[in-house]
């Protein structure tokens, strides 16, 4: 029987909870106990969650959360998926949609965390963690303290053109938004984030190439709402998923990847899924360390095919997104066998298929290709 535990306990620490609950305790009976060590001060992601559908398996099976208002303990309303608006060239509005049968969330990241430490199902202790291996006593530990104070040499970038971002939150329900919009802009993109009684806004540029006062007013005059908080940002991934003798990064201690395509709470769960591996001793650390490099690639290469369509704007962050992107992904082998698959004539053939590619079916690919 091996102990984990987890530093932190915001969303990465919180995903990588219940999926080790989920596997460790529930299905294999593997552990003995999960601890979460994490500091009741420290800041949680202040804007509204978009999730995939295997996240939002994961959090109602071992929470017993659903939509019924008494049981809703993180505020979750439909993700049905994502609108994209002045993206590409052949339509204003393009709808890239989870199967019919297959729905998500959005959720306040600050309840799920207040539904895990609460419920009873971990060891949970206050403290605020320096060195982890030093600090606790664990056969495997998750550090998910957040990006910041990072050893700079132990980590390499991610391509993408937008580096900053200015957020807003306007208060009140908007009761048709049951998907997350991403609204191209002149100087990158916006998204658009519904929560149950309010609704959250990001507005993505390149600091390099638009000034912060430029993206404000295009902000302000296009959503007609008031930023209350600013980020610059790297996009980056650790060398190596593994820190020590025993511990794991996670969340944005391990990598940060812009917002479009909701890829950050799959990649926490990928992470925890690839650490199993050594908990059962069927993988190195070499081995799952190779797996999830690639897998932060894959999730670049597919974002970075966005921003090659273009959008409707033509503006020097799109004439740069599109050079910086166009060449990327042509030397992914993988990712042109599923592109060219997803060409298929045979929607029978396509339908069946279990090639995918990162978090994505080939259908996706086929749904992008034949609108941008």
């Amino acid at each position: 029987m091996k102990k984990v535990a987890i530093v932190g306990a915001g969303n990465a620490a919180s995903i990588t909870a219940l999926e080790y609950y989920l596997v460790g305790k529930i299905r294999t009976n593997e552990l003995e106990d999960i601890e979460i060590y994490y500091d009741p001060n420290a800041p949680i992601e202040r804007v509204g969650q978009g999730a995939l559908p295997n996240t939002t398996g994961l959090i109602s099976q071992v929470l017993g959360i659903n939509h019924y208002q008494d049981n809703n303990k993180i505020n979750a309303i439909f993700k049905t998926g994502i609108l994209y608006e002045n993206w590409g060239k052949k339509t204003p509005k393009h709808f890239h949609p989870f199967l019919m049968g297959r729905t998500s969330i959005h959720y306040s990241p600050h309840l799920l965390s207040k539904s895990v430490i609460e419920s009873g199902l971990f060891k949970i202790i206050e403290k605020n963690i320096n060195d982890p291996e030093k600090e606790i006593d664990a056969d495997l530990i998750f550090d998910c303290r957040g990006g910041g104070n990072r050893d700079e040499n132990l980590y390499r970038d991610l391509i993408s053109p937008v580096n900053s971002v200015i957020l807003a939150n306007k208060k009140g329900k908007d009761s048709d938004l049951h998907y997350t919009k991403s609204v191209a802009t002149p100087h990158g993109w916006t998204f658009v984030i519904p929560n149950i009684d309010s609704v959250s806004y990001g507005y993505l540029y390149n600091s390099n190439i638009t000034s912060k006062k430029i993206a404000e007013k295009d902000f302000i005059d296009t959503f007609n709402v008031r930023p209350d908080g600013y980020l610059n940002f790297k996009n980056y991934v650790a060398k190596n998923m593994f820190f020590g003798e025993r511990t794991v990064l996670n969340g944005n201690r391990f990598s940060f990847l812009e917002p479009l395509e909701a890829t950050s709470v799959a990649f926490y769960e990928y992470v925890s899924k690839i650490s199993w591996n050594i908990v059962i001793n069927t993988a190195s650390k070499d081995q799952c360390n190779h797996e999830i490099q690639r897998e932060a690639d894959r999730m670049q290469n597919f974002i970075l095919w966005h921003y090659s369509k273009g959008s409707k704007f033509d503006s020097e962050f799109w004439r740069y997104a599109k050079k910086l992107s166009e060449k990327t992904f042509e030397d992914d082998e993988e990712f042109q066998f599923i592109l060219e698959l997803s060409k298929s004539d045979s929607f029978i053939k396509l339908w069946d298929s279990q090639e995918g590619y990162s978090q994505w079916p080939v259908n996706s690919f086929k749904n992008w290709d034949a609108v941008l």
